[in-house]
């Protein structure tokens, strides 16, 4: 009778037969420093309206803060496959609503080529920052921006799957961000609530 191997692989046992099962072993966890791919559904939480959906969201755990922080601290140690609800206040989520970021600006200090109410354009606030406005008004003669993230002073629901972790490359780990990988995923299954 052969002898098992007990090389480990991510700290699960490799059998001698070289099968490996990519699902075994503590690296399928979400943590700071691992690749996750999420399948989310996104709610208004007062309300219940969905927003968005998607089976793709890949970051850089613990490390981008595009995906917000409080998310990533809620679905920190699940494994792979582990469906989560999370509720997020409006500080939490995309910050409370400020006013102060709403201005109205003369149509002749804009360019000329801008298409509309929805329109997204740069433009830098008192304090020298950086941000985008959308245009949510437009006449002849005024425009009015908004320079809030358009799910700012919601609380939001996330209804999460996490469907993939891996480790992280020396580059992603460098450049603080994840790549897409191709790679097989299980299908997504529906829905996730």
């Amino acid at each position: 009778m052969e002898k098992p191997d007990h090389r480990r692989r991510n700290g699960a046992p490799v059998p001698a037969a070289g099968l490996w099962t990519p699902g075994a072993g503590p690296a399928r966890t979400v943590a700071k420093g691992r690749v996750v791919t999420l399948e989310y559904a996104l709610f208004t939480h007062d309300d219940g309206a969905l927003i968005e959906y998607r089976d793709d969201l890949i970051y850089l755990h613990g490390r981008e803060e595009a995906t917000l922080p409080k998310l990533q601290e809620a679905i920190e140690g699940l494994p792979v496959n582990t469906r989560r609800r999370v509720v997020l206040s409006a500080e939490d989520a995309y910050g409370p609503y400020d006013p102060e970021l709403v201005v109205v600006e003369s149509r002749r200090r804009l360019p000329e080529d801008l298409e509309g109410v929805g329109t997204r354009v740069a433009g830098e606030c008192a304090d020298g920052r950086i941000i985008m406005f959308t245009v949510t008004h437009m006449d002849g003669e005024t425009i009015i921006l908004d320079g809030n993230h358009h799910l700012a002073g919601k609380p939001l629901r996330f209804d999460v799957r996490i469907r993939d972790v891996r480790e992280a490359t020396e580059q992603e780990l460098a450049e603080g961000r994840a790549f897409r990988i191709e790679r097989d995923l299980p299908e997504p299954h529906g829905t996730v609530h």
